[in-house]
């Protein structure tokens, strides 16, 4: 028997190394709570292993150890699991969360071990797993169930996955009877459950790990590297929805483009290292200063566009006059010298009107370069030169 034992644990043992060394030589995640995630995720499984290692203890007259291990190892790997799920959301357990968990892991292997002394013949006990191992499956289910977004996939597998474990536990415990008792035919059935197990929270380490991987190359495509704000690429995918809400709700919609004064002589005379902290400095003011509800990006070399939803040519002017006074009196480059921005507001009537309305707010802006810099200027427009049919009235 001892021989069977040996060759189960080394069947499971080779599955659980591939699975380990695999996530263990993927690429560091992109997100320290990201790491922790896959991390947590990596060591549930190999806890499930060690639950396995202790069932099979039985078959060698090793009874309670068996009965402890088991309940207590995999109980701690659903739990791993469940906190992998919370630290992909940077939401990791409190101290009052991580006091219940452990007083969980040591009450209910206890419970086992004293239903097994008692001679309970494996009712209570089968009830009494059940309860206890869906407990953390189906916090991560509500946790997921709250937390997730509707468009992310990664969640929704996840959720499948978690559905699975659980329906795999559920499955197996009207079996407890015979797997609680040392019988050889019943170690391959165990040995396949155990696989399967394993195999279901890989599944989750790699739809997890693949999700947040796709989330680390779109955020590299719609992000300025330099600035940290969004790019053009980003601009072009988000002002079709902008236009959407902005024609059912009635509300005018603004352009404001705004470019560094002199940004070519500072160049010229300090470097592009100099160029380049002035841009991150003008940046993380108009970060500061824009609404939440605001499109700002980098719009290419020294120039950043904001599209403001719900906003008319009065409000717009108003919040460009607060962007160039805040440049002005909070950067300054190495030289000493102060960095001001020129910078143009005009009006959006359509969707198909944004780039003429692009256009009109940078003449705006070299005509605010022309009267000096430092200043906002309104680009005036006719109605005959908006393009096509507005779908907002005029702002007057």
């Amino acid at each position: 028997m001892a021989d069977t034992v040996v060759f189960h644990i080394a069947v499971l043992t080779i599955a659980t190394l591939a699975f380990y060394l695999f996530i263990f030589l993927l690429p560091k995640q992109p997100r320290k709570h990201q790491h922790k995630a896959l991390i947590c995720f990596q060591y549930a499984f190999v806890l499930s292993f060690v639950a396995f290692v202790g069932y099979t203890l039985r078959y060698l007259q090793w009874q309670a150890l068996s009965v402890g291990m088991v309940n207590f190892f995999l109980l701690a790997a659903f739990y791993l699991f469940y906190q992998g799920v919370r630290l992909r959301f940077n939401a990791s357990l409190n101290r009052r969360g991580g006091l219940l968990v452990v007083l969980h892991l040591l009450l209910f292997p206890a419970l086992a071990l004293w239903l097994w002394y008692a001679g309970d013949p494996g009712h209570l006990r089968d009830i009494s797993a059940f309860i206890n191992h869906s407990v953390p499956l189906l916090l991560a289910q509500r946790f997921l169930f709250v937390r997730r977004q509707a468009h992310n996939g990664g969640d929704r597998l996840i959720q499948l996955t978690l559905l699975m474990i659980w329906m795999l536990v559920l499955v197996a415990m009207p079996f407890y009877d015979l797997m609680v008792n040392p019988v050889g035919g019943i170690l391959p059935v165990v040995t396949l459950l155990a696989l399967t197990l394993e195999c279901l929270l890989f599944a989750g380490v790699a739809m997890s790990y693949i999700h947040d991987l796709f989330d680390k190359l779109k955020e590299q495509a719609y992000t300025d590297n330099l600035t940290g704000l969004k790019n053009r690429r980003f601009f072009k995918r988000i002002v079709a929805s902008v236009f959407s809400s902005a024609s059912r709700y009635q509300f005018n919609v603004c352009v404001i483009l705004a470019d560094i004064d002199d940004f070519k002589k500072l160049n010229d005379e300090f470097g592009h290292s100099e160029g380049d902290q002035a841009i991150k400095a003008v940046a993380q003011v108009l970060k500061e200063t824009v609404r939440a509800e605001d499109v700002l990006v980098r719009f290419g070399g020294e120039e950043f566009l904001i599209l403001a939803p719900n906003t008319s040519m009065e409000m717009a002017s108003l919040m460009a006059q607060r962007m160039r006074v805040q440049v002005a009196e909070r950067c300054v480059s190495k030289s000493v010298r102060t960095i001001t921005l020129s910078i143009g507001v005009s009006q959006v009537y359509s969707l198909e009107d944004l780039e003429a309305a692009i256009v009109r707010a940078d003449s705006a802006m070299y005509q605010a370069k022309k009267l000096g810099k430092n200043r906002v200027e309104i680009a005036q427009i006719s109605e005959q030169q908006i393009v096509n049919k507005p779908l907002l009235q005029p702002s007057r």
